[in-house]
């Protein structure tokens, strides 16, 4: 193995690391007001530098992964699929922040903002998404005679777009001041070409 592989591989596994412990910690600490899981986290920092360094398909797995980990720390599971769209897939999906990754690679200033907060606004939705579909189909008899859709999106909305908003202020702040240590030489070279 190549060093440039080993120092991705490094890379990775540090950030999942990270964005394990930001979840775990957040879970410990807001994971009481949502009694069926839920919390107010920002795993989303790290998974979304992970998805812009290395693109779509490193985030989608280190996310996955990242899902995977939780299932060690106490997990409730009622069914297969239920365990699907509560760990693993939710935050796979944040991979998909990378589909912006060359966007925010190679544009500097409000432009780069701007597809940051585009980005992980589109990973987000379909975090959010996992977590309604599990609600409706595996908890639903807790919403009593509401519409299940509305109780499931009244339940997942506020700690997922608290994240969202949370992660990205975050996102915002380091890109701003550390991008040339966020993104890859590579991508440095074209926002040169392109300033």
């Amino acid at each position: 193995m190549n060093n440039s592989k080993t120092k991705k591989l490094v890379e990775i596994s540090i950030l999942v690391a990270l964005a394990f412990v930001l979840d775990y910690v957040a879970s410990i600490y807001s994971g009481w007001f949502w009694p069926f899981g839920g919390s107010i986290s920002l795993s989303l920092v790290p998974l979304a530098i992970l998805t812009f360094r290395y693109g779509l398909i490193s985030g989608f797995i280190g996310g996955f992964v990242m899902g995977l980990m939780q299932l060690l720390t106490g997990a409730y599971i009622i069914h297969p699929v239920q365990l699907l769209f509560d760990y693993p897939l939710p935050f796979a999906v944040l991979g998909l922040a990378g589909i912006l990754a060359t966007k925010v690679n190679t544009t500097t200033g409000t432009k780069r903002m701007i597809y940051l907060w585009i980005a992980t606004a589109i990973a987000s939705s379909f975090r959010l998404l996992c977590h309604v579909i599990s609600g409706v189909v595996f908890f639903s008899e807790y919403a009593g005679a509401q519409n299940p859709w509305i109780y499931s999106l009244v339940y997942n909305a506020p700690y997922v777009i608290a994240s969202y908003i949370i992660s990205t202020i975050v996102l915002t702040i380091l890109y701003q001041r550390y991008s040339t240590h966020l993104i890859l030489k590579e991508s440095n070279k074209k926002v040169l070409k392109i300033t």
